[in-house]
């Protein structure tokens, strides 16, 4: 009878490792990103190549569903009711902060399960080449000069606010602003059509007018220069610490997401990253770099981003 039992034992304790073993299994089924933003931008075409190499190191689909309103917010909110199963991850940048200290959405990046960020995209300041200025300090300074001469084109909400709120920050009131609710392509056409002086685009938007030179690059706002713009000093170098607003897109799970299913999905995104064809791809389709973060490494940048833009938004809520 105890032989009969012991045996029992055995094989119980058997068939839960391995049931258990099986359920730690990751991915077992395709999983959903929600991009914030339409087909055909950086978020989307960048998600898309990851998926393409998810798909290459898992044998797993990784569906792009693009959730668009609102900068991002409507996606963050139905990422974050999302079941915290690990087939449900956001893919967003920096606008999550503008639009929480404006007001637009509830949700800050601590109110999800930050996994890992993947790319970089800088931002960079641009003008037309037969503005006299050769960087983004003897921009400011002929504004400072010249207050209402020169018009800014900013965002209504996005990282291109954020980024026109640091000049305002060093130069207040200098400029006379004209606000656009379209993309890069929208900012740096007006720009080229001499309707705005200076403006801010993403280095994946503004591509293709950077590479022919219609338009000029007067700064890269990041924390170090860009290996595609080498010659284009960051905003940083030009005296400017705080004009640092690149586009970081990171995967966030919803909240309570377990642990050992973000490990998992960092494993995977960190042989994609590696991979030098797929950073080659990256570059070519969005001027995006790689840029990899997890753990406590990822937290403390998106604590440092959170203050500057809390920051930003105190001092522009005191004009």
């Amino acid at each position: 009878m105890i032989k009969k039992l012991l045996v029992f034992v055995i094989l119980f304790v058997l068939f839960t490792v391995g049931a258990f073993a099986e359920t730690e299994k990751y991915p077992t089924k395709p999983v959903n990103v929600i991009v914030a933003y339409a087909a055909g931008g950086a978020s989307d075409l960048t998600a898309r190549l990851i998926a393409e190499y998810w798909k290459k190191n898992t044998g797993q689909d990784m569906v792009v569903t693009n959730v668009v309103g609102a900068e991002g917010a409507i996606a963050a909110r139905q990422v974050n009711s999302a079941r915290a199963d690990g087939y449900t991850v956001l893919w967003y940048h920096e606008a999550m902060l503008g639009n929480y200290y404006l007001g637009v959405c509830d949700l800050n990046w601590y109110h999800f399960t930050p996994a890992c960020v993947v790319l970089k995209i800088s931002t960079v300041s641009v003008a037309r080449p037969d503005m006299p200025w050769k960087n983004v300090k003897e921009a400011i300074e002929d504004a400072k000069a010249n207050p209402g001469k020169y018009v800014y084109g900013l965002g209504t909400g996005g990282v291109a606010y954020w980024v026109y709120a640091g000049f305002e920050s060093v130069a207040p009131k200098a400029w006379r602003t004209v606000p656009f609710e379209g993309g890069d392509t929208q900012r740096a056409t007006a720009l080229l059509g001499g309707h705005i002086d200076l403006t801010m685009v993403s280095a994946a938007g503004g591509w293709s007018f950077l590479k022919s030179g219609q338009i000029k690059p007067l700064a890269v706002h990041d924390e170090e220069r860009n290996p595609l713009m080498p010659d284009v000093p960051t905003a940083k170098e030009l005296g400017y610490p705080d004009v640092i607003f690149q586009l970081t897109n990171t995967f966030f799970f919803p909240p309570k997401t377990p642990s050992w299913i973000v490990e998992e999905f960092n494993k995977i995104m960190a042989k994609i990253v590696e991979d030098p064809e797929f950073q080659k791809k990256a570059a070519e389709i969005a001027a995006a770099v790689p840029y990899f973060k997890t753990g406590k490494d990822l937290e403390d940048f998106w604590k440092a981003m959170d203050v500057r833009y809390k920051n930003l938004n105190e001092m522009m809520n005191k004009k």
